[in-house]
């Protein structure tokens, strides 16, 4: 199972198609998928269920997946809703998980 992305136009940043996240997601078979929250000086986090997530994602204005490990705490999702943004751990993604167009 593979995502499909176009490039963002930063080095290991691709902007993913919702309905193939969405799949790749479901495929993983999550039990819960931690986040966190970078606000300020301090960072919230937690475990969501699937399904928010999902909703989250089809809700979003704005995603991003991240192949560099060392970006946002190892949390390879980035969802920006209602202008705020949310990081979300899917599981290390490299280019071999991508389908890039």
């Amino acid at each position: 199972m593979k995502i499909n992305v176009t490039e963002e136009g930063r080095k290991g940043i691709y902007i993913p198609e919702k309905e193939s996240l969405i799949d790749y997601i479901k495929f993983k078979k999550f039990e819960m998928i931690h986040n966190f929250i970078p606000s300020g000086f301090m960072m919230m986090g937690a475990d969501h269920n699937v399904d928010g997530v999902i909703q989250d994602i089809e809700d979003s204005e704005r995603l991003a997946i991240f192949t560099d490990h060392s970006a946002n705490m190892g949390h390879s999702l980035a969802i920006i809703k209602d202008n705020k943004l949310e990081c979300y751990d899917i599981g290390k993604i490299t280019n071999d998980n991508l389908i890039i167009k």
